[in-house]
């Protein structure tokens, strides 16, 4: 079985660990020493890894089947082990070396002097080396926290910033303070739709469309709703902006009554569900936040696959930094609207199943509860 390694942003590792198992499905997650370095065992094609990290926020690269070294070994044995490596996996075109720092310098390792060597032993196996322009990549992770060298033929950029996480809100053309960071909203839109082929993503209360926007650049059928016509309006000139071919469809109408929405033809194939409460404008009438929730809860069952999604983010009073780690099961959240103990009765109540809790910092006096659930199975 073959045996990868995802390399992780460091923004949020936790969060993208979660990613990289729901984009890609078949592969188990192995989390290994360093909090940015997970092992994926499994039989993926470099097909699939290519289109999870083109759709991924928090992963910056994929190494195929790649060599994990630790400083308890001297060097020399991981260049031999690299030798071999090439000499298993070929590629055909230029290559390039290209080196990556995780947490810092490592100490007694010299990231251009291992660099050097490896591509004095592409250039002995006849291979052409271009540093500009390079068919293939030789990526090459050095994690200074846990003494850990991961190298492999690579899928991805390496960047440790890219598309996604250089984008900002503000640059859109309807912007209002609440709206998500686009790498959290493409990481809530990747952890609940999972792959591309899984089926449809509805974000279920559009707003200014955060999600609709991700959903609809990862390649996704992608539909959003909202009952206030402005933010349709808003929202739709935000997705002419950003995608103007863009097949996304925003819908004015309640999500407490998807059935009545959502076009017969996506009913029973929306597999990803994202959902980031208005709090600061509920136009749902006389339902509390609690009472919208279970409604909206309800209403995504009705319209949802069978194997669907859900990601829900709610505001929450500071609860520190918590990037490299889930929730325990059992800790307490302190939430900004509502109790917790109701927001988790809801969705027992609805037929949808909590699986992981994760938090971000956002500032001083304000926090994130990032919830992932799946639909349960009904008797």
């Amino acid at each position: 079985m073959a045996s990868h390694v995802a390399s992780l942003r460091g923004w949020h590792p936790a969060l993208a660990r979660a990613e990289v198992s729901a984009l890609l499905p078949n592969a188990q997650v192995i989390r290994l020493a360093s909090r940015r370095l997970v092992r994926l065992e499994g039989d993926l094609s470099l097909s699939q890894m290519q289109e999870a990290v083109d759709c991924a926020s928090g992963c910056q690269a994929l190494l195929f089947d790649a060599i994990v070294w630790n400083n308890e070994e001297d060097t020399s044995n991981f260049i031999e082990q690299m030798r071999t490596y090439l000499e298993t996996y070929p590629r055909s075109g230029s290559v390039a070396v290209r080196p990556m720092k995780h947490e810092g310098k490592m100490a007694g390792v010299s990231s251009r002097d291992l660099a050097r060597k490896i591509g004095g032993i592409l250039s002995l196996q006849g291979y052409s080396i271009d540093l500009e322009a390079p068919t293939h990549r030789l990526g090459m992770v050095l994690d200074a926290s846990a003494g850990v060298i991961a190298c492999g033929w690579m899928v991805g950029s390496g960047d440790d910033s890219d598309g996604i996480t250089s984008r900002r809100a503000t640059d859109r053309p309807f912007f209002k303070p609440v709206s998500l960071d686009p790498r959290l909203a493409r990481l809530a839109v990747n952890v609940a739709s999972g792959p591309r082929e899984k089926g449809a993503t509805l974000d279920l209360m559009t707003g200014t469309g955060g999600f609709v926007l991700e959903a609809a650049l990862s390649g996704r059928e992608t539909y959003g709703v909202d009952l206030d016509p402005l933010m349709i309006e808003g929202a739709q000139q935000n997705l002419d902006w950003a995608m103007p071919a863009s097949k996304a469809q925003l819908l004015l109408g309640d999500a407490t009554r998807l059935p009545e929405i959502i076009p017969s033809s996506a009913h029973n194939r929306i597999s990803g569900f994202v959902l980031d409460p208005p709090y600061g404008r509920n136009s749902q009438g006389s339902l509390d936040h609690s009472e919208l929730i279970q409604s909206v809860l309800q209403s995504a069952r009705e319209v949802a696959a069978s194997a669907a999604d859900l990601v829900l983010i709610l505001p929450i009073h500071p609860f520190g930094e918590l990037p490299d780690e889930a929730l325990e099961s059992n800790a307490s959240v302190e939430l900004l609207h509502g109790e917790w103990d109701d927001i988790q009765s809801t969705f027992t109540a609805t037929g949808w199943r909590i699986n992981q809790r994760w938090v971000e910092h956002v500032h001083a006096s304000l926090g994130r509860l990032i919830l992932h659930a799946t639909i349960a199975p009904q008797d």
